[in-house]
């Protein structure tokens, strides 16, 4: 008799608990059909896979996160999303951001995604060698829509930076020609211009920290002496095998103080790359014009690579004072060490043409 009590009693429980489970499923089906009826208007209308930016900002909960995801149609109810979240245990996995999602997607794809955090956006900044400051700032604006122009010139200033290579101790370092070394570079969207710019002098200070400098210093040349140098074997050769004679032709000059007589330096205080400099071009008075002025022109004119660096700190062991273009297809220059001999040469190629 008391067996059959305690059946009863089981079978009474296993009722109820099937009972309450039934309920509870229905309510939950109810609500689910409930909120779907309250975004049926909105959700009609957004059609599945589309891509949509979406961002989740700093500080928002679980709750916030989904209905933000049903607004813009990725879940197709906030509710049951913030359910399963909260069951796979993602909600402190969330990572603020903006995202690409797409229109009505599953669950387990917007908490994948949303989990791994925001793509990371960069952009492929190339700086070739020889670019100068004003190149090197159209280039900035072209290919970095986020940073404008007027903040490039502000993060230019040499006074925003502190590298001992700007402090050079014979000259005063007017700009940063010379300094921003060229090479691919990888820019973050958050990046500023100043960032920019000290990823340039960073790359500088990196790619010259352990050059040689033992032979300027025996030539009474500073490191800022060398850049110039540097700068103006970047703009005169355009055979790699070319740098160092050209680098030697400037040091025999220097040694006999005799003008360097190299156009690109008035080139560059001119701004006249496109065309030859005329009569009227070469008598401009400034000491950029190595033709009136002895000695290194006052800044860098472009901004030279890591050969032609070396070039400037590695001179060829010859005694060429003069170098003329005698090929114009491959810009092949040909090496003299007399006045006499060049005028030869230079007649020579004048009546081949």
């Amino acid at each position: 008799m008391e067996n059959s009590k305690f059946n009863k009693k089981i079978i009474t429980a296993l009722i109820l608990a099937i009972v309450f489970i039934l309920i509870v499923g229905i309510f939950l089906i109810s609500c689910k059909s409930a909120v779907q009826n309250l975004s049926k208007t909105t959700q009609s209308e957004i059609p599945k896979g589309l891509d949509v930016e979406v961002e989740i900002k700093e500080g928002m909960n679980l709750t916030q996160i989904a209905d933000l995801l049903e607004e813009k149609g990725i879940v197709d109810n906030a509710l049951f999303f913030k359910i399963y979240a909260e069951e796979k245990g993602v909600e402190k996995k969330i990572m603020p951001g903006k995202y690409n999602l797409k229109t009505g997607s599953e669950y387990d794809e917007i908490i994948k995604i949303i989990s791994a955090g925001p793509p990371v956006v960069t952009f492929k900044l190339i700086i070739p060698e020889g670019f100068m400051i004003k190149q090197i700032t159209a280039r900035i604006s072209e290919e970095l829509p986020f940073i404008k122009e007027t903040d490039i010139k502000e993060a230019l200033k040499v006074e925003n930076y502190n590298y001992d290579f700007l402090k050079d101790n014979n000259q005063n370092v007017e700009n940063l020609e010379g300094f921003l070394f060229p090479k691919t570079y990888e820019v973050l969207q958050q990046y500023s211009a100043k960032n920019i710019i000290e990823m340039f002098l960073s790359q500088y200070q990196f790619e010259t920290s352990n050059l040689d400098y033992s032979f300027a210093l025996k030539n009474n040349l500073s490191p800022y002496d060398i850049l110039k140098i540097a700068s103006m074997i970047e703009k005169e050769a355009y055979l790699p095998e070319e740098r160092p004679l050209i680098s030697a032709v400037i040091y025999n000059r220097l040694k006999i103080n005799m003008v360097l007589g190299i156009d690109a330096t008035l080139s560059y205080f001119l701004n006249k790359w496109d065309q030859p400099l005329t009569e009227s071009d070469l008598k401009t008075d400034t000491p950029y014009n190595t033709r009136l002025y002895t000695g290194l022109p006052p800044t860098p004119i472009c901004n030279p690579g890591l050969d032609s660096i070396n070039a400037a700190l590695n001179p060829a062991n010859v005694d060429y004072l003069y170098y003329v273009v005698t090929d114009p297809v491959s810009h092949k220059h040909t090496f003299s060490k007399t006045l006499k001999e060049h005028n030869e040469i230079v007649n020579s190629t004048t009546t081949t043409k």
